[in-house]
């Protein structure tokens, strides 16, 4: 099987500009020239900061989202380390409302790991709509058929 990688729609793009700023903030903190001048350690740090940790944000929001392949589906989060779900320990997959944002409903997959783990909602693959939130779970159930637990 070929391996799928589905991301936000909205969140990654909104990083990436984020993060973009922020380098540039970075890079014309230096452009005047007084902080290097005046040997301002603060500043220096601070724009270095600025600088290194931009591109480290665009990185990440590059990645950010869900990779469903053969192995599981592998969750990748903006803030913390990859999560993966083995086929093996996923029972069923469904479509549920899974928050509540402002008073809208958030639906998206739902994975049933079994008695001992319950319920795990992939939030990264949450959406607005009813309907593209059950084209993401067909495409995961697709996967757990073919991969999971004979």
């Amino acid at each position: 099987m070929r391996r799928i990688v589905i991301r936000p729609r909205i969140q990654v793009p909104l990083l990436v500009v984020l993060f973009t700023v922020w380098t540039l903030l970075g890079v014309t903190y230096f452009t005047n020239g007084d902080v290097l001048a005046q040997r301002d350690w603060f500043g220096i740090a601070l724009g270095i900061m600025c600088v290194v940790t931009g591109p480290c944000g665009i990185w990440r929001a590059l990645r950010l989202g869900a990779v469903i392949d053969d192995t599981g589906v592998r969750l990748r989060n903006f803030d913390s380390r990859d999560d993966l779900i083995p086929w093996s320990s996923v029972r069923s997959v469904e479509c549920a409302q899974i928050d509540e944002r402002s008073g809208l409903p958030l639906y998206g997959p739902v994975l049933d790991l079994g008695d001992d783990a319950g319920v795990l909602p992939i939030r990264l693959l949450g959406s607005y709509s009813r309907r593209d939130a059950e084209r993401k779970a067909e495409k995961l159930r697709a996967f757990a058929v073919s991969n999971g637990p004979s």
